[in-house]
C-alpha cells in the first residue's frame, strides 16, 4: 500500500471522522457533547496501548446523560477513527480511570478517561494468580480466556509451545505477569500477537512491509536516529539449571551498518551480563542471549516521524520509506504508533527500529 494514495484519498476529504463505543453503545456528540482531545497510543513493547479521552458536556442533555451513564470503570471500549464514512478500528480495551471535573456553578462538565488495551487488563489481573504453579502454555491460555481476550483468542491458532519453556511458573517474589514479560522477551512479538490480533501483525521474521511512505507528502516531520546509547559488544545469559549447575552463554554483537567500525570497536568493549531466573537449559540461556543481542543492535537505529492522520499504521509491523533523503529511507519495524485527533486535526506520529 503506498502513501500518496491514501494521501490524495485523505487530503480531499472533509474533517476527520471518529466513532466511540463503549458498552456496546456507540457515544453519540452533539450540542450538549464536544470531545477536545482523544490520544490513542499503540505500543508492541512490554507495556499497555492506551486511549486517553477529554471532553466537555452538559450531562443534563440527551448525550450528556448517555456518556455519563457509559463511562463506569470496567466498561469495554471499542475506538475507531478516519475520514467521513471510512474509519478503522484502532483500539479495544475497557475503561481504566474516569475523572469528571464539576463545574460548580457555571461551565460545563469536564471529562477526562483513560481506557488500556488487552495487556492493562492482564497487568490487573495477574496478581490475583501470583504464587499458582502453571507452565507458561496454561499461563497464555489463561491470558485469552479472560473476558476481554475471549473474542480474539477464537481468532488465533496457538502452535505448541517448545517443551524447553513449559517449566513451572512460580518464582518467588515475581507475579505471573513478571515472569511473562522475563519470558515474552524471547517470544516477544509472537507473544504480542497472540495477546492481541486487532492491531499486531505477524511476528518480526516477516519484513513485509504494509505501508511504503513514498514521497514527502503528508509528513509534519520525519527523522532517524544512529545512536551508541545501551549498546555493548556482546549479550551474555546466565542460570542454573535443576541440578544446581551453572548455565553462560555469550552472544557477541554481529556486523552493523551505518556506524564507523574502528569507533564501534573502542565505544563497545564491555559485555552486558544478565543473570536470568527462568533459564534453567542452555538452549534457553542461548536463545535468549541472541535475541537480545540482536534486538539491541536493532534499537541502535531508528525512524520518527508524524504525518496525517493515517489508521492503517500499526504497531507490529514493517514500514517502506522513500523518495526522501539517502540518509532516512528504509525499510523499518514499527513499534509505537500515536493517533491524536483534537481541534487541530487528526495527525499520527510513529517510532520504529531497524
Amino acid at each position: 500500500m503506498k502513501f500518496s494514495a491514501l494521501f490524495q484519498q485523505y487530503h480531499s476529504m472533509a474533517e476527520p471522522s471518529y466513532t466511540l463505543e463503549v458498552g456496546g453503545k456507540a457515544l453519540p456528540v452533539g450540542e450538549d457533547v464536544r470531545l477536545l482531545q482523544a490520544v490513542c497510543e499503540l505500543t508492541c513493547r512490554q507495556s499497555a496501548g492506551y486511549l486517553h479521552l477529554e471532553a466537555v458536556m452538559d450531562p443534563k442533555g440527551t448525550n450528556g446523560a448517555q456518556w455519563v451513564s457509559a463511562l463506569q470503570a470496567g466498561a469495554k471500549c471499542v475506538f475507531s477513527v478516519g475520514y467521513g464514512t471510512s474509519k478503522t478500528k484502532v483500539f479495544q480495551g475497557f475503561l481504566y480511570e474516569v475523572v469528571w471535573h464539576d463545574p460548580l456553578t457555571q461551565g460545563a462538565l469536564t471529562l477526562e478517561a483513560v481506557f488500556l488495551d488487552v495487556r492493562g487488563r492482564l497487568m490487573l489481573s495477574s496478581s490475583a494468580d501470583a504464587g499458582r504453579t502453571r507452565i507458561l502454555s496454561q499461563l497464555v491460555q489463561t491470558i485469552l480466556s479472560q473476558s476481554c481476550c475471549t473474542q480474539l483468542a477464537s481468532t488465533r491458532s496457538i502452535g505448541p509451545f517448545s517443551e524447553d519453556w513449559n517449566l513451572s511458573a512460580l518464582r518467588l517474589g515475581l507475579s505471573d505477569y513478571d515472569v511473562l514479560c522475563q519470558i515474552a522477551s524471547f517470544l516477544c512479538y509472537e507473544f504480542y500477537a497472540w495477546a492481541d490480533t486487532l492491531y499486531f501483525g505477524p511476528p518480526r521474521p516477516n519484513r513485509t512491509a504494509i505501508l511504503t511512505f513514498d514521497g514527502p507528502d503528508g509528513f509534519i516531520k520525519l527523522g532517524r536516529r544512529r545512536t551508541l546509547a545501551g549498546q555493548c559488544a556482546a549479550m551474555v545469559v546466565s542460570g542454573t539449571d535443576d541440578q544446581g549447575g551453572r548455565i553462560y552463554a555469550r552472544q557477541a554483537r554481529t556486523e552493523d551498518s551505518g556506524f564507523a567500525a574502528k569507533q564501534m570497536s573502542q565505544v563497545l568493549s564491555n559485555d552486558l551480563y544478565q543473570p536470568e531466573p527462568t533459564v534453567r537449559t542452555m538452549a534457553q540461556a542461548q536463545t535468549l542471549s541472541k535475541a537480545r543481542m540482536q534486538a539491541r543492535q536493532q534499537q541502535a537505529g531508528g525512524i520518527f516521524g508524524s504525518c496525517l492522520g493515517t489508521p492503517e499504521l500499526r504497531p507490529g509491523r514493517f514500514l517502506t520509506i522513500s523518495g526522501v533523503s539517502s540518509a532516512v529511507n528504509g525499510t523499518y519495524y514499527i513499534h509505537t504508533v500515536r493517533h491524536t485527533l483534537d481541534v487541530n486535526g487528526f495527525t499520527t506520529d510513529f517510532e520504529g527500529e531497524d
